[in-house]
């Protein structure tokens, strides 16, 4: 799995897990999923409204087919809030696996060093 940099607007309020690492190269087309700290999910920006395995991998295999004509091959960019839960995000990896989506980042921000004099 790749730890990955994006910054990108937001109209939620999510603060991103920090991480060292270096930032891969950011890709156009995606699947971008947003997990807030209160157990809610956002697909491509539009609320999740039934938050099961089975809701998620529905939302995922439309989306899959409105983007690429049915290619499991598209990349996806979990940002997930920093107090989400682990299930959480364990929740819609599973539902990727579901759909074929096997590319999965997860989000992050770099780790702020403070500097001791």
């Amino acid at each position: 799995m790749v730890s990955t940099s994006f910054v990108q607007k937001q109209a939620l309020n999510v603060e991103l897990p920090q991480a060292n690492g270096e930032a891969q190269a950011s890709q156009d087309l995606y699947i971008d999923i947003l997990v807030l700290q209160n157990g809610r999910f956002e697909i491509e920006g539009t609320g999740v409204a039934d938050a099961s395995l089975q809701g998620l991998a529905k939302i995922l295999q439309t989306v899959i087919e409105k983007k690429s004509a049915l290619s499991t091959t598209l990349p996806v960019v979990i940002s997930a809030d920093a107090g989400a839960t682990h299930q959480s995000v364990v929740r819609v990896m599973d539902a990727c696996a579901q759909v074929g989506l096997t590319q999965i980042s997860l989000a992050t921000q770099p780790i702020l060093e403070t500097r001791k004099e």
